[in-house]
């Protein structure tokens, strides 16, 4: 990034190019053209986006290896974890739905945090959380014919949609490109309230 250009941001909804302002602690730096927010100056969020995060992949692990819920029907028992819902659906014939299912429940969920731009455009595709609806409603559903029982694997994957979405929030993007240029020899100099790393 030149000395020019590392001072602009461009608006993500109407793509208007503009100077960063220098921005205290909570506050929030808007398009001069849309009125979008660009981004919020929230001191420490790469810190706790990072700790609510590392809770969530253990949690992820978790959902992933034990039992989402088990089905008792006359004696017949069986269960189910996110691997074998997409396996299910393979088995069954729904090879494309089984495809998004381990897409959305297992695949987008699991990227490391390298992949920043392309998580950043898939994450509307990541419906772990509507998946969990799915779950539920089919739980209720289920207990009138059979004996449903909630494994850990679902108590883990609410806590983790819980933790995902905590970490989203506190997630400020913008300080990830203004480390890294700080980083590069003469790096811009770190915005009003920051401390220098």
């Amino acid at each position: 990034m030149s000395p020019k250009t590392s001072h602009l941001a461009g608006c993500p909804e109407c793509d208007a190019l503009q100077h960063v302002p220098a921005l205290s602690a909570g506050a929030a730096a808007h398009c001069v053209r849309c009125g979008a927010e660009l981004f919020r100056f929230q001191p420490a969020s790469l810190d706790r986006a990072l700790a609510f995060q590392v809770a969530a992949a253990v949690l992820f692990v978790s959902a992933n290896a034990h039992p989402l819920m088990e089905l008792d029907a006359r004696g017949m028992q069986t269960t189910t974890t996110l691997f074998g819902t997409a396996v299910a659906l393979h088995e069954h014939g729904m090879d494309s739905v089984a495809l998004l299912v381990l897409a959305t429940t297992i695949i987008v969920p699991a990227w490391l945090p390298a992949a920043f731009r392309i998580e950043y455009a898939v994450r509307p595709w990541a419906m772990l959380d509507v998946f969990m609806l799915g779950a539920l409603i089919s739980l209720v559903k289920l207990t009138q014919i059979a004996t449903v029982y909630t494994g850990t694997g679902l108590y883990a994957l609410g806590l983790y949609i819980m933790l995902r979405a905590t970490a989203m929030q506190a997630y400020e993007p913008h300080e990830i490109w203004r480390r890294v240029a700080a980083l590069r020899p003469g790096g811009i100099p770190p915005v009003e309230g920051e401390a220098r790393t």
